[in-house]
């Protein structure tokens, strides 16, 4: 039994799926397939049922997912100690965002690449929900997201706060730049990010506090996608303030009548410990994006 195949099997386990597996783990399918089934082939056991909605754990399955989410663990608990004896100036550190903050961890992490290049750097986009999930089973270090909730097993250190403010076309009202009351948005079509986010659910309480729940024709976590729709007269969005920092579709903007709903960063890490490139690159993150 190797290492790499437990792994594989793991992913596809919790995946439910050999597609996003393999997604996960940077490999084809036929291949996370091949190693899956000589693991099955050796063990003398099917550990997945493989059906037409994707895959299930058998009672073999389901008791190897628990063993091999430890040994893993365990693996990297091991790499971190000889990363300790070495020092952190090698190795490697893999950074999960969601869609809405990935794009601002760009200048961080090419300014610790510049300052210790002997660390590769991964970064990979998550959604909310699959965060932790990458955290705790070692295929993440660090994650950079906004939270609805603090999930169990993880130490989350919040990094900034940033209000939200309204868009829409270039030749909308909104345009004129003047605060709004958030009820002034009441009828409008809205675009809002994916069910599960964060920003999805700071967005929806905020209408239902100003007395309605909002109509999403547009269920959109990417920055540059809401921007180009909401530019293109589709709808309004409430977004934060640095969405419209960089280049991108024009729009309107107004800002929102205090108490403005508010986007809160967060830096996620595993309670358990991470590795000196990890610890690392998580301090330059909490300056950079603090």
């Amino acid at each position: 039994m190797e290492l790499r195949q437990l792994q594989y099997f793991a992913a596809v386990a919790r995946h439910r799926n050999f597609t996003r597996a393999a997604d996960e783990l940077y490999v084809t399918q036929s291949a996370l397939s091949q190693q899956v089934r000589r693991l099955e082939a050796e063990l003398g056991l099917e550990l997945l049922l493989r059906t037409t909605a994707g895959v299930e754990l058998t009672p073999a399955g389901a008791d190897l997912l628990r063993r091999a989410d430890v040994i893993t663990a365990e693996v990297e608990r091991a790499r971190a100690e000889m990363d300790e004896h070495a020092g952190a100036l090698r190795g490697a550190v893999r950074v999960a965002a969601a869609a809405a903050d990935a794009g601002r961890l760009a200048e961080a992490l090419a300014a610790f690449h510049r300052g210790h290049p002997g660390i590769r750097i991964a970064l990979r986009q998550a959604s909310a929900t699959e965060l932790a999930t990458l955290l705790r089973t070692g295929s993440a270090d660090v994650a950079v997201a906004a939270l609805s909730e603090e999930p169990p097993g993880m130490v989350v250190t919040p990094l900034a706060e940033e209000a939200l403010v309204a868009i829409a076309a270039p030749d909308d009202p909104l345009a004129r730049g003047e605060p709004i009351a958030l009820g002034d948005l009441r009828g409008r079509p809205f675009i809002v990010s994916e069910p599960g986010s964060a920003l999805r659910e700071t967005v929806m309480s905020a209408c239902a506090a100003a007395g309605f729940s909002p109509v999403p024709l547009f269920e959109v976590g990417d920055p540059a996608a809401v921007r180009s729709l909401a530019g293109a007269g589709l709808g309004v969005s409430l977004v934060p303030e640095t969405w419209l920092d960089g280049p991108g579709a024009a729009v309107g903007r107004a800002p929102l009548a205090e108490p403005a709903p508010r986007h809160h960063l967060s830096l996620i890490t595993p309670a358990s410990g991470t590795s000196p490139a990890a610890a690392l690159l998580r301090e330059q993150l909490r300056i950079a994006l603090g």
